[in-house]
């Protein structure tokens, strides 16, 4: 009776194994469908990306710390000579690194404290470009000089150049 059991416990543990690589096999070939689809609207910049190196997640979440902790010069190194940053308010700094990170200073000054929490963190390498994003969805609470507490939903992403410089930052907000 026990070697029945036992040859049964066989049969179905070689047939499960067989059923799995059938099973891994049908996954992949289904993903590899798709992968290869017709999109409605031409891509003007990459619709090609990859997982890209967490080293560039790491200089923006430094950076927000920064930001967080008011010692935003203490960043300056991550950034490239010319920065272009769209806020979500419409406003555009370009220019110098120095001009527009003192008019980001100048702006978080005007807050008691600001504090970030990241909900997510994407690090997005386009294929066939010599460069990276870093993609960021967080809450800022800031408290403004008269006590008033405001939060903010953002989604940030950073651009960097094949140097591993910072040089465009776009910026989308909702309350």
């Amino acid at each position: 009776m026990m070697k029945k059991v036992l040859f049964t416990f066989l049969v179905v543990g070689i047939l499960s194994a067989c059923s799995n690589q059938t099973n891994d096999t049908a996954s992949k070939e289904k993903t590899a469908q798709t992968t290869s689809v017709t999109l409605p609207f031409p891509i003007s910049y990459s619709s090609d990306f990859e997982i890209g190196d967490k080293k560039f997640a790491q200089s923006v979440l430094e950076i927000s710390k920064d930001y967080d902790n008011n010692t935003i010069p203490n960043s300056r190194e991550k950034f490239a000579d010319s920065i272009l940053f769209r806020l979500s308010d419409g406003t555009v700094l370009q220019g110098p690194k120095d001009s527009v990170l003192a008019a980001v200073t100048g702006a978080r000054s005007s807050f008691t404290s600001a504090s970030d929490y990241f909900y997510s963190v994407v690090v997005l390498k386009p294929k066939g470009k010599d460069e990276t994003w870093v993609s960021c969805w967080e809450k800022e609470v800031d408290v403004m000089k008269d006590g008033k507490k405001d939060s903010t939903l953002i989604n940030e992403n950073w651009k960097f150049n094949k140097d591993g410089k910072i040089y465009e930052i776009y910026q989308f907000t909702a309350k």
